[in-house]
């Protein structure tokens, strides 16, 4: 389980259900968020390397989704990460991971989430999304509850306001969404694209 504040694990678990290839995730699928949005997705990633020296990654995805309250949105999403290395030379370079969010064809918020590695080797991802006018900041989360150390893989991802935590979106295991009740439906319907843009993108620097 991924490490969130007190006020945000007391808050009731929407559940998150994805039917994808072979009951996974896989390349396309569906998903749910409770009864309350719905819609499907397509997503790849491809590496490629050049006689071990450079080596380049790409990460896509396509999906739609549909709220209960009648909004139809549309996001395409896309990373690319190189890296170069010879001998005792080695350097490494990502671009962001960014969706655009459309809704009958306009555009109307982005999703980013970015790399940044420390000298020791550890990297934190973070980013935020912005839909209809509202932004909500987010943070990859990749420590476990009860541990000192973080993980390698996001556990789950991390949605603030003013630097407050109001949702966490766990993606390690079964999918669930938690939320403050004083977030507005604006900012809710911001965490759940948000959710979705994290939890199903296959990034560049990531294995899943």
């Amino acid at each position: 389980m991924m490490v969130k504040t007190d006020a945000v694990a007391a808050q009731p678990i929407i559940p998150i259900t994805v039917d994808g290839k072979f009951g996974g995730f896989g390349q396309q699928g569906t998903f749910k968020v409770a009864e309350l949005y719905s819609g499907k997705f397509s997503r790849d990633a491809t590496k490629s390397s050049w006689f071990g020296v450079v080596d380049s990654s790409d990460g896509d995805m396509v999906a739609t989704i549909d709220s209960n309250s009648g909004h139809h949105w549309k996001i395409q999403c896309s990373g690319e990460q190189s890296s170069f290395n010879l001998g005792s030379i080695a350097m490494s370079d990502s671009d962001p991971f960014q969706c655009d969010i459309t809704e009958d064809g306009t555009s109307v918020g982005h999703y980013q989430i970015k790399t940044e590695k420390s000298m020791l080797g550890a990297s934190k991802e973070f980013g935020f999304v912005t839909l209809d006018g509202t932004k909500v900041e987010l943070a990859a989360v990749k420590k476990a509850q009860g541990s000192a150390f973080e993980g390698g893989q996001p556990l789950g991802y991390s949605f603030t306001l003013n630097r407050k935590e109001v949702a966490a979106t766990q993606t390690n295991g079964s999918m669930t969404l938690q939320m403050l009740p004083e977030i507005t439906q604006q900012q809710q319907d911001a965490i759940v694209v948000g959710s979705i843009a994290s939890a199903l993108s296959w990034r560049p620097d990531s294995d899943s």
